[in-house]
């Protein structure tokens, strides 16, 4: 007989289902939108020939890149802002919020000054012909001008989803992405009476668009539109503390992000040895699963944002629950993904290439990701766990370790000594995800995690 004690906690309790789906969907669709804007983004650039698609591809990487690198500085600030909201001390949220901002723009202007100084260099380290290189330079000297407001309107994105207010970012992520798309049809084109601009048009809308996005979320966190109040005097008296706080918290996501990346840059290396066919289907395969990645994306954010505010509230009752709560939501949908990827893996991969070749080595690619979603799922939510408790440094040390001593020296044993087909690259990530997972799930079963950071909440 079926016992409701003994079901899911997501099933029983319903306030906890609406209050994680809350805060997730809207990290997902705001994930989405940009995804889709990226796919805009080359279709409208990629009429105008190769050479304008592959130097905007390649300003695009660079400046996304760049920001984004900078932004994970931002776990910092939603952690601080999470925790003093659940312990009920809006002035602390408001102050850490005042000088993220304020950090936010320094940080920002340094980066923009020695990116345009040293612009030809940064682009001669990616051999590209001088055609590519001309125009991504023109593109750069643009997008890179606007990293300060760009970098200062995703940092309060991550205020808000520090707050809960998931959804601020994603109504503030449709206006820009649909003047982005818009911007880049009448300013690629020259439509309505504009110059076509070409590869510059494109630069200008994604900057326009990002300052857009800077004026919005800044009237959106001074106007009142959820509990916290910022006064400009949080902004530019400076404190310290508070910026050591936030960088001690950011600062290891930053490392995080930046291993990764260049693994990423690695990775591609060593694959591109396999073959075109090999290659291509991997990239169908990558772009399948980084759908499935989107409610593990979402739940890792409403984790680090409800067991952050539980910290601040030192409930440990309720930080028990919404860890459990995120990590079901998590396994039952991208359980679901991984049954569809298990029994549609060739409709899928059809759905991305017409290749024959491509459809059925990327097929089995998705068949293999299948086996993965689960532990996946684990590992994303386990680590937002853990960084909504203030506990950066652990899912760093797992990230670093597991690329660099095993999935990067195997890639190249399989690839460059043994010759292995692209099949086994994927089972390697299927181990070497089940191998995180695993790790993740001792260290959250010990509980000091939970431990240090009460012990932390006690001592303010």
């Amino acid at each position: 007989m079926f016992n409701m004690e003994n079901a899911m906690l997501i099933w029983r309790d319903k306030n906890l289902r609406v209050t994680i789906w809350k805060i997730a969907w809207p990290a997902m669709g705001e994930m989405i939108l940009y995804m889709l804007v990226g796919v805009v983004d080359v279709a409208v650039v990629g009429r105008l020939g190769a050479v304008p698609l592959a130097a905007a591809s390649l300003g695009a990487e660079i400046f996304f890149s760049l920001v984004l690198f900078l932004n994970a500085l931002g776990i910092g600030t939603s952690i601080l802002v999470a925790q003093a909201k659940g312990a009920n001390r809006l002035d602390e949220a408001a102050l850490v919020a005042g000088q993220s901002l304020l950090m936010a723009l320094f940080i920002g202007l340094t980066a923009a000054v020695l990116t345009q100084v040293y612009l030809l260099q940064i682009l001669a380290l990616f051999r590209v012909e001088a055609a590519v290189s001309q125009q991504a330079l023109a593109y750069l000297r643009i997008t890179l001008a606007l990293v300060p407001p760009a970098l200062i309107y995703y940092i309060i994105s991550s205020i808000f989803r520090g707050l809960g207010r998931t959804d601020i970012p994603m109504k503030i992520g449709i206006i820009t992405n649909s003047f982005n798309v818009v911007g880049d049809l009448v300013l690629v084109f020259g439509w309505f009476g504009f110059p076509a601009m070409g590869v510059a048009g494109a630069a200008v809308a994604t900057s326009i668009a990002h300052f857009l996005g800077f004026i919005l979320s800044l009237w959106a966190l001074m106007s009142n539109c959820t509990e916290l109040t910022v006064p400009w005097r949080s902004i530019f008296a400076l404190r310290l503390n508070i910026i050591r706080r936030v960088l001690s918290l950011g600062i290891p996501g930053l490392v995080e992000q930046l291993f990764t990346t260049a693994a990423q840059l690695t990775s591609t290396y060593l694959l591109v040895f396999l073959g075109t066919v090999a290659y291509a289907s991997h990239q169908v395969a990558i772009v399948v699963e980084s759908i499935s990645f989107m409610p593990g994306f979402g739940l890792a954010i409403a984790a680090t944002t409800l067991v952050g505010q539980a910290v601040g509230a030192s409930d440990r009752n309720k930080i028990s629950q919404n860890s459990r709560g995120c990590l079901e939501m998590a396994g039952i949908l991208m359980g679901f993904i991984g049954v569809l990827f298990a029994l549609f893996p060739y409709f899928i991969a059809s759905l991305f290439t017409d290749e024959p070749d491509i459809i059925r080595t990327a097929g089995l690619l998705v068949r293999i990701a299948s086996l993965e979603q689960l532990t996946i799922a684990a590992t994303m939510v386990l680590s937002g766990i853990l960084k909504g408790s203030g506990d950066t440094r652990t899912p760093m040390y797992i990230s670093t370790v597991f690329t660099w001593l095993v999935r990067i020296p195997l890639m190249y044993l399989f690839i460059m000594v043994l010759h292995w087909p692209v099949a086994s690259i994927w089972v390697l990530f299927v181990i070497d995800w089940g191998l995180r997972g695993v790790v993740y799930a001792i260290i959250y079963r010990r509980k000091k995690w939970l431990e240090k950071a009460i012990l932390a909440q006690s001592a303010k």
